[in-house]
């Protein structure tokens, strides 16, 4: 494997045959890795001294794997299995992270604003997927995939609201970070009903940024395409 981006604390496989740091293969058995050896049912909670580790490999994770899905009228679902893996991989991942490593919602209020637009926007996809009705009804199914994503987005929102951190935590409340998201939502269905430019297919909802409604796709983190 190549020498990846210091930032990049994992291989990063491309699709297709490109030259990359790994391929699927050989990415999806690094995840697999992951799960065993530190992740599975039968493994310790990881303790809150190695949160940041943690933080920084799901962060790595959603920016190369949870970034723009592509839709129906791009690639077909049977060309893509590979991409269809990874991603699922990904969720399963990021999940155990959220339910094993103790204190994950204390400091990491960015990574979950991040996943939050990230999850949303490729439930979104998801759904035109399904609607198209044109990918076979496999285990990794548009369907499938969607009840995936959407089980990972609703696990990270209850865990905002269930976590208690202690009186010594100096970072963000969870309820706080919560609150902030659920009243994004409410101010982007705002914008969407009474607009501030014409709506079009090409127009772009961005989540967590001034002006949400434009008219062209911005390339930062906090983003939701629609």
């Amino acid at each position: 494997m190549n020498t990846v981006l210091s930032s990049t604390p994992f291989p990063v496989p491309a699709f297709g045959g490109t030259d990359s740091n790994a391929t699927p293969a050989e990415f999806l058995e690094f995840l697999r890795s992951l799960i065993t050896q530190y992740l599975g049912d039968a493994c310790p909670r990881i303790p809150a001294a190695n949160k940041a580790a943690w933080i920084t490999i799901v962060d790595g994770l959603t920016d190369h794997f949870l970034g723009p899905f592509p839709s129906p009228d791009i690639v077909s679902w049977n060309t893509m299995q590979e991409k269809v893996e990874v991603t699922a991989m990904t969720l399963e991942v990021i999940g155990r992270v959220f339910r094993r490593v103790e204190c994950i919602y204390n400091g990491s209020e960015q990574l979950v604003r991040k996943l939050f637009a990230r999850l949303l926007d490729l439930c979104k996809v998801l759904d035109i997927w399904i609607d198209s009705k044109i990918c076979g009804e496999t285990t990794l199914s548009s369907y499938n995939m969607k009840q995936k994503a959407l089980a990972l987005l609703t696990l990270i929102l209850r865990g905002l609201g269930d976590n208690c951190p202690s009186p010594s935590d100096k970072s963000d409340l969870s309820w706080g970070v919560l609150r902030a998201i659920l009243k994004e939502c409410i101010d982007v269905c705002y914008d969407l009903l009474v607009p501030s430019i014409s709506l079009t297919s090409g127009t772009t909802v961005a989540l967590f940024r001034t002006p949400r409604i434009i008219e062209f796709e911005p390339q930062d983190d906090l983003e939701i395409v629609s």
